[in-house]
C-alpha cells in the first residue's frame, strides 16, 4: 500500500513498485496454479453434492408416483369388480340382484372358510351360493349372522358336491379335495373327457337344490378315458380363492328362510 501511494506520485516509488511486481509475479502465478484447481475442485464437490441430492429427490418422487399409479390401478380393478357384482344377474329366474360383499378374513389350510361382511340383515342366508366377479362359483354360505357370514369353498371336503354339465351333455359330480383342489367323477361314462373343457352347474337335480343353473365351476385339467365305466379327473377351479377380495351372494334357492328353519 505504501509503494502504491508513493508510486502514485511517480519517481523512485513507482520504480520500486514495478520492480516488486516483477519479482512477486512468478510467486503469484505459482500460488494461483495451486489455489485455482483447489477452488474449482471444491466448487465441483459442492455441485456434485447438489446433483446427488436432486437425483435422490427425483428418485423419491418417481417411487412415490409409481406407488400412486399402482394404487390407482388396484382401485380401478376393485371398482370394475364391484360394478360387475352389483350388476350381476344369474339366470332368467333370478330377478333380484345378488348381494355384493367383501372378504374380510380367510382361514388356514385346515379351515379354508372365508368370512364376508354381509349377513342376514343384508339378505344373506345359510345355504346360498357365492360367486366371484366373473360369476364363477366360489362356495356356499355355511353360517350367517346379522352383519357377517362364513363361506365354505367348493374346494373344501366339507362342501356339498356340485352336479355339473360337460360341453357334450354328459353329467358329472365335482367334489372338493382340500388344498384348493377339485375332482370330477362321471359314473357310467361312455365318452372320454378332454382337457380344457368347461364345467358348469347342472342346476337343481335330484335332492340337490344348492346351485342355480350354468354357474362356471372349473376347467378339466387333463384328458381322461373311462376306466370300467368311470372317469375321475382333476379340475382346476375357476375362482381364485387366494386373491379373492369381493364376492356376490346369490339369492338362491327361492325362499332361503326355509333353509334356516324359519318356516
Amino acid at each position: 500500500m505504501t509503494l502504491d501511494i508513493r508510486a502514485s506520485r511517480g519517481g523512485f516509488g513507482a520504480d520500486l513498485r514495478n520492480s516488486a511486481q516483477v519479482v512477486i509475479a512468478p510467486f503469484q502465478a505459482a500460488v494461483n496454479a495451486v489455489v485455482t484447481p483447489v477452488v474449482s475442485f471444491s466448487d465441483g464437490l459442492s455441485n456434485l453434492a447438489g446433483l446427488r441430492e436432486e437425483n435422490q429427490r427425483l428418485r423419491d418422487r418417481i417411487e412415490s408416483l409409481e406407488r400412486e399409479a399402482a394404487q390407482v390401478g388396484h382401485l380401478e380393478a376393485q371398482v370394475s369388480e364391484l360394478e360387475t357384482l352389483l350388476a350381476l344377474r344369474l339366470g332368467e329366474d333370478l330377478y333380484q340382484l345378488s348381494v355384493a360383499a367383501e372378504v374380510t378374513a380367510r382361514g388356514g389350510t385346515l379351515d379354508p372358510t372365508l368370512t364376508i361382511d354381509r349377513g342376514t340383515g343384508d339378505g344373506v342366508h345359510t345355504g346360498q351360493p357365492v360367486v366371484d366377479g366373473q360369476g364363477a362359483l366360489i362356495g356356499l354360505v355355511s353360517e350367517a349372522g346379522e352383519a357377517g357370514a362364513s363361506v365354505i369353498p367348493i374346494t373344501s371336503r366339507r362342501a356339498p358336491a356340485v352336479t355339473v354339465r360337460l360341453p357334450d351333455g354328459q353329467r358329472g359330480v365335482v367334489t372338493g379335495q382340500g388344498a384348493g383342489a377339485l375332482e370330477l367323477s362321471i359314473l357310467d361314462a361312455t365318452d372320454p373327457v378332454e382337457g380344457g373343457e368347461l364345467l358348469v352347474t347342472f342346476g337343481p337335480y335330484g335332492d340337490s337344490n344348492a346351485y342355480p343353473k350354468d354357474l362356471d365351476v372349473g376347467i378339466v385339467a387333463e384328458a381322461a378315458d373311462p376306466q370300467f365305466g368311470t372317469i375321475r379327473v382333476r379340475v382346476e377351479p375357476m375362482g381364485d380363492l387366494e386373491r379373492l377380495e369381493y364376492v356376490a351372494v346369490v339369492p338362491w334357492p327361492p325362499g332361503p328362510q326355509l333353509l334356516d328353519g324359519e318356516a
